[in-house]
Parts: C-alpha cells; structure tokens; sequence
C-alpha cells in the first residue's frame, strides 16, 4: 500500500508542475503571442533537424514549413488586432487554461480511480519463490536436453529413465508411460529389459489411471515379476490388482508374502499394513500381522534400471508445490549418489550419475562421477564380459564433456 501512496503523490507533484505556469495570472494576449512565436520557431528548428537526420522528406519538410511560416505571420499580425485581442484574452486564456487543465489531470485521475474500483491495491506482494519464473524453465529445458539426447543417441536408456521420471514426477503419466515402453523396447533388442523397467511402466500406467490396475499395467506387472521374481512394487501392485478385483484374502495373501521379504526399515512396510487393514475389514476377518525380516543392506537396484517413482511419490506428487515441483530434478540425483555413497562399487551407477550431471549442465561433478566409474570399472576383472560396455560408455561421456 505504501507504493501506491508514493506513486499517488508524485504523480500530484507532476500533475502541479505541468499546471503552475499555466495558471499564474498575467497579460494574456502579450504573453501568448510571444509563446507561439517561441514555439513555432523552435518547430522550424527541429524541421532542419529532421531533415538532417533524414527522418522526414524534403516534400514534407517543405509543407511543415509553409504550415509553420503561415502560422508565425499571423502571430506577428498582433499590431493591426492588438485591442480585439486584448478585449477576447482573458476569456481565450481561461479556456486555455481549463482544457489544458484536462488534459493534464484527467487521465491519471480516471486511471486512478478505475484502479481502486476494479484493482487489488491491497493485494500482498508474490514472493519470487512463487512467481515460478524457472521451475517451469528449468523442467523444459531438462525435457528439451533429454529429448534431443535421446533423438541423436537412440541407446542412452540412461536418458530415457530421466526423461520418464521428469514427466512421472509432473503428473504427465501417459507420457512417462511412453517413455518406459521406448525404453524396454531398445533394452529388448540387446536381450530381455530387467524387472524394475516393467515395474516403472505398470506404475505410470496406474497413475495414469487414478489408481486402477488396468489390464496394460497388469501386464506390465507380469513381465516385472517374471523378469524379478522379488520385485517389491510388481508384488504390491499385483496384490492391489486382486483387491479391486474383490479377491482380498488373495490379496492379503500377497502383501504377507512381501512384508516378510522386506526389511524392517522398508518404507514400504506402512502402506502394506494400512492395506492389509482395509482389505481385511471389507472381508470381515481378522488382520495378520505383518513380520518383516531382519533389517540389512538393502540390494542395488539391477544395472541400467533407474527407479521409477513408487506409489508413494506418486500420491506426494499431487501435493507438491510450485517450489517443490523445481526442487524434485536435483532430489533424483541425489537420491543416486546417496546411493553410491554408501555402494561405490557400482560402475554402472556412477556412469549413470555422470550422465545426469551431464544433463543437468554440471561438467565439474560429472568429472567426478567419471573419475570414480574409472575407478571401479579398472578393479574389475581382465576378461569380465561387462568390462568393454562399460569402458565404451566412460570413454562416451568424457567425449561429451566441455
């Protein structure tokens, strides 16, 4: 509010200079022939300096200075019709005096009070974290790196992972979902896409669809738990199949199975029991419980599988906000390093961090995860048959490198 009372006040002070000389008293008739007299010879003089500057015409300079001459003649006349004017200046200058006066003062008092009438002077300031002037760039400019990388490299799974979980994370699910299918068809054609791939698309497809386990996410599930017979998210998801089904002791069966395989500190643990809860009171029988096993090391995922967002992060993702939203590309990366942090054994990963560096225009830190993927990558055995793959893919990103 107090921007407005200063902006009010200056335009008053601007409002009260343009006015002043206007409204002092003195010979009319006197004082406005010789303004015009100033004033057409200043126009003449900015005519030559149009021309000059060959803003205008000589055609058209030649007729603004007859214009100009004609009208500089008749103020120079004054003599011959000096009492008649002197009889009509006082009523001539008021009415000079009111239209200026109008002209002046009219428009910034209408616009003021359209303002207060239709405005929001109240309004509290957005703060900058909230105008999202580059969370919505930034996302698009992630997007338009990914996809070009993906158009000139066809293999880069890596990318494709990225690229699905900036559209899962964004609530464009289907899109995801087209991302994951592209991305198991090219790992097919090396030999079969691993478990956590086909779990990632059934989970797109289930966002995608409000909740439901639909026939294509339940195919993809399938696939998951054939290629990964203990994939987590394909054994929740295929129990919540049979749930909507009404078949809920067959799901409780299975969401027993998977607790039980999971560790104590699974986080997965919570959201088994609440349906296992729900599933038994729409049965009408008693709940078990749900017996984790002894917490360990939890395994890597497999080599080449990023994880997709589980059915946690897809309900969280509705509730993200604006500033959230901007913040989730950098949560991927360093839920990845978290994780080679405590596996460095991982060459793999570690090139997949690079990759991501890469993306997101951090060479420095990229270097970093090259220099740790050399490392572990030159402990492997002579003749390990992953060796090759993984020299060529270091040797790939470094060319990349600026």
């Amino acid at each position: 509010m107090m921007f407005w009372i200063l902006a009010a006040a200056m335009a008053a002070l601007l409002v009260v200079a343009l006015l002043w000389p206007l409204l002092r008293k003195g010979a009319a008739a006197p004082a406005a022939a010789d303004y015009d007299r100033t004033v057409y010879r200043d126009q003449l003089a900015e005519l030559e300096q149009d021309l000059e500057r060959g803003l205008i015409d000589k055609d058209e300079a030649e007729a603004a200075r007859r214009e100009i001459g004609r009208r500089l003649l008749q103020t120079e006349d004054g003599a011959s019709r000096g009492a008649a004017r002197r009889d009509g200046g006082t009523s001539g200058a008021t009415w000079r005096r009111l239209a200026v006066l109008l002209i002046v003062a009219l428009p910034p008092a209408v616009g003021l009070g359209l303002y207060l009438h239709l405005g929001t002077p109240d309004l509290p300031g957005l703060p900058l974290a909230g105008r999202d002037p580059g969370g919505p760039l930034e996302v698009g400019l992630l997007e338009k790196r990914l996809l070009e990388r993906i158009e000139a490299v066809p293999q880069d799974i890596e990318s494709r992972l990225i690229l699905a979980q900036v559209y899962a994370r964004t609530g464009r699910f289907g899109q995801a979902a087209e991302v994951y299918r592209a991305a198991i068809a090219e790992v097919e054609k090396q030999g079969p896409a691993p478990g956590a791939l086909h779990a990632a698309l059934g989970e797109s497809l289930v966002a995608q669809d409000k909740g439901r386990v639909g026939q294509a996410a339940r195919l993809a599930f399938a696939a998951a738990i054939e290629a990964d017979p203990g994939n987590a998210r394909a054994r929740y998801y295929a129990g919540l199949a049979m749930a909507q089904d009404g078949r809920l002791e067959g799901a409780i069966g299975v969401w027993k199975g998977l607790a039980e395989d999971l560790p104590a500190d699974s986080p997965m643990l919570g959201l088994l029991r609440r349906q296992v809860a729900q599933a038994a009171q729409e049965a009408g029988i008693e709940p078990p419980v749900l017996a984790a096993r002894p917490q360990g090391p939890q395994e890597a995922p497999p080599a080449g599988a990023a994880p997709g967002p589980s059915a946690a992060d897809v309900e969280a993702a509705q509730e993200m906000s604006v500033e959230e939203r901007q913040q989730f590309i950098r949560a991927m990366v360093a839920r990845l390093a978290d994780r080679l942090a405590a596996d460095p054994a991982d060459a793999d990963g570690w090139l997949r961090l690079a990759r991501a560096h890469l993306v997101l225009g951090e060479p420095d830190e990229a270097k970093e995860a090259l220099a740790a993927a050399e490392a572990q990558i030159a402990v492997l055995p002579e003749g390990a048959p992953e060796r090759a793959g993984l020299s060529e893919r270091l040797e790939g990103l470094r060319r990349e490198l600026p």
